[in-house]
């Protein structure tokens, strides 16, 4: 059988050969033909995210080897397994070697990516969401019609993870024009890996399939752990070899169920702490928005010279940032609007309403199932009068997902329902009775749809509380919250003065702390907290250390605060920092020279214009308010 060889340094198994045969050398030739493993050779695996992390310089070509590596090192050692043995496929009849499909997946897989990878492919994929005509004329050369379909249904959802598989079909065709046999060929493979079962148009092994995806979904996971965990900040290793031998163990003989769990957290960390980085999101976002200048020329310049420019050079070439990142909102999956990812997109629009110099970005981590949305300031055209629209829209898009939170809960408790009523005919029980058991029974959801608004809601705004507190303060401080076991919640969100409510929980804490001090120092904050006001009031009753971490650890605390307050509406914002003194001489004038002594100087300019005002018998407050003009 013709083959190909190559001999290779791959990162974490040294120098290794590679044999290429039957349909993977088909694709070799596709790769020589197009200069393809040159081009590989000069992109950066994790794209944008190395020039964060200097030390991620690993090419495409590195990572692309290691699969194919890993593909022989499973062939090698699990011959005549049952379940891990790559054998052949049969495909219409015709036996195609297990080797051979894995090697082919790999590489076609990676005949999509761009020269930035999610740099280019968001911009690609946002570009082809909001822009009319774009995502058919880039969808054009694709010639199968449930490709096509598959391909659509990936950007319409906004699964830029999976936009290269979207470009290397694209490719594909282009490069193929003037061979139908090997166009055929690769198309069928393609469709192997991405479509399920019932849409493929021949005959085919289905188990033997399930279980070349599954060992293709292994390699890959081990291949990225070990790749970028090795070269990044991360420190994560793992032990390749070690790995590949235990998918023999006796609990991984049938699925790998037990290898996958182990690496699923692995993945999701390097997801949030890699790919997901702040820094990284503020490159990322700053790429997409300076690439979508040169999209727009598609009509003039073709989209298969953008797409060409992608993929050699990228869409744009000034990688410098002009973003600083604000705040992030981790939406679990109960407050994500699965049907309509436009929609999505329109409402995080209006967060920019009055604010034009804010941008936002959305993100995922495919294994924790969160949806991370991202806020940023323009650094050299943000200003000031700004900040209460944002914030104020902020909340607004906040309270939105409440109503989301509703409808996927009465999905739930709609489809049990619905199967009742269902099971209740089948068996003639009488429908209007059942139909007021059911009524009744809905309500009882209610403590349930509060437990979710508790724990997927609440939390957005205090990372909105904190992201306002971190604007205030120098890059050189950090801080911890003091977050301790009480009756009572030491978060606070009320809307559109509801003071009733408000006295009724500042009550109950001031009456369950059992230290003397702390209640006194929540009493203080209820003052402010509860006179009438109409827009959002957030605040947290729990103490914050301030650090400041150019110190040796003994010399780090600078001060503490004993509470915080925001307000804000479309006219104003205030956020008010408490200090109280629980003593009979001179409170307040205790309580200013603390603050203007020690919390001052942590504060940066956004503060500026900040007024120290007297609470009177209990202490005082630094405040900060903005107007919008």
């Amino acid at each position: 059988m013709e083959n190909k060889s190559f001999i290779v340094t791959i990162p974490t198994l040294g120098i290794v050969t590679i044999n290429f045969y039957g349909i993977s050398l088909e694709v070799i030739n596709l790769f020589e033909k197009t200069n393809e493993f040159e081009r590989q050779k000069e992109i950066k695996h994790l794209g944008l995210i190395a020039k964060v992390f200097e030390g991620s310089s690993h090419s495409r070509y590195d990572y692309v080897m290691l699969q194919c590596a890993l593909v022989d090192l499973v062939d090698n050692l699990h011959k005549g397994s049952p379940n891990l043995s790559l054998g052949n496929l049969k495909v219409d009849g015709e036996g195609i070697p297990g080797n051979s499909i894995m090697k082919s997946w790999f590489l076609l897989s990676n005949f999509g990516h761009t020269k930035f990878t999610f740099g280019d492919e968001k911009a690609i994929i946002l570009y082809a969401i909001k822009t009319k005509g774009f995502k058919s004329q880039l969808l054009r050369p694709i010639q199968d019609s449930e490709l096509k379909s598959w391909c659509d249904k990936v950007i319409m959802d906004y699964n830029y993870s999976k936009m290269h598989y979207v470009l290397a079909i694209r490719r594909i065709y282009k490069e193929t024009a003037r061979n139908i046999k090997t166009r055929e060929k690769l198309i069928k493979l393609i469709k192997l890996l991405l479509l399920d079962k019932g849409q493929l148009d021949f005959r085919v092994n289905e188990e033997k399939l399930e279980q070349l995806k599954r060992l293709f979904n292994v390699i890959r996971k081990l291949s990225i752990i070990s790749i970028d965990g090795h070269y990044s900040h991360i420190p994560v290793t793992i032990d390749l070899i070690a790995s590949i031998i235990s998918l023999g163990s006796i609990e991984n003989t049938y699925n790998n169920k037990s290898l996958i769990e182990q690496l699923q957290p692995i993945i999701s960390l390097l997801h949030d702490e890699i790919y997901l980085n702040k820094r990284v999101l503020e490159l990322q976002r700053n790429y997409e928005i300076e690439s979508q200048n040169l999209l727009s020329a598609y009509k003039k310049e073709g989209v298969d010279t953008l797409i060409e420019l992608a993929l050699t050079k990228g869409l744009h070439s000034n990688l410098k940032n002009h973003l600083k990142h604000f705040a992030r909102l981790k939406l679990k999956d109960t407050v994500q609007n699965e049907i309509d990812f436009k929609s999505d997109l329109n409402e995080l629009a209006k967060v920019r309403t009055g604010c034009r110099d804010t941008e936002f970005s959305i993100d995922y981590n495919p294994v924790s199932g969160l949806r991370f949305i991202d806020f940023f300031l323009c650094m050299d055209k943000f200003s000031h009068e700004q900040l209460t629209p944002f914030i104020f829209n902020m909340c607004n898009y906040i309270d939105g997902l409440t109503r989301i939170l509703e409808k996927n809960a009465n999905l739930d408790v709609d489809r049990v329902l619905d199967n009742v009523v269902l099971l209740g005919e089948e068996n003639e029980f009488d429908k209007e009775k059942l139909i007021e058991i059911l009524i009744k029974s809905r309500r009882l959801t209610f403590p349930e749809l509060n437990r979710r608004f508790m724990a997927d809601i609440i939390p957005l705004y205090k990372e909105l509380l904190w992201s306002i507190l971190r604007h205030f303060i120098k890059d050189q401080y950090s801080w911890d919250v003091n977050i301790q076991t009480r009756k009572y919640p030491q978060f606070i969100f009320n809307v559109n003065g509801k003071s009733n409510g408000l006295k009724r929980i500042f009550d109950f804490a001031i009456e369950n702390e059992p230290d003397s001090d702390r209640a006194f120092e929540i009493l203080q904050l209820k003052k402010s907290a509860t006179r009438s006001f109409e827009g959002f009031i957030l605040a947290s009753m729990a103490r914050i250390t301030i650090y400041d971490i150019t110190k040796s650890p003994n010399e780090r605390i600078v001060t503490d605060i004993d509470s915080v307050l925001m307000k804000v509406n479309k006219n104003k914002l205030i956020v008010e920092f408490h200090e109280s003194k629980n003593t009979k001489r001179t409170p307040e004038n205790n309580a200013k020279r603390d603050l203007r002594n020690k919390f001052i100087k942590v504060l940066n300019d956004n503060a500026k214009g900040y007024r120290i005002n007297e609470v009177k018998g209990m202490g005082a407050k630094l405040v900060v308010s903005f107007k919008t003009p």
